[in-house]
């Protein structure tokens, strides 16, 4: 398990306000929901990088596989 470091941020009144609001609604410190809310974000990323990575390794595997039906063709042509 990783120790605990405290940081001090500046960040937008209206969000303090929202943090506070589900604090208190899900009896949980401002800390546990920030760090819950930048582990949610982060996964996101990694998701989003993981998706990306299939599209294109998708594009890729229909290129190939047009390419090899273009040749198989002109095999059995010739």
């Amino acid at each position: 398990m990783y120790s605990k470091q405290k940081v001090t941020v500046t960040i937008d009144e209206g969000i303090v306000r929202e943090i506070d609001r589900l604090s208190k609604e899900m009896n949980e410190t401002r800390s546990h929901l920030v760090e819950e809310a930048l582990k949610a974000w982060r996964r996101g990323q990694v998701e989003q990088a993981l998706i990306d990575g299939y599209r294109a390794m998708t594009k890729e595997d229909a290129e190939t596989a047009e390419q090899n039906l273009a040749a198989g063709k002109e095999a059995i042509i010739k």
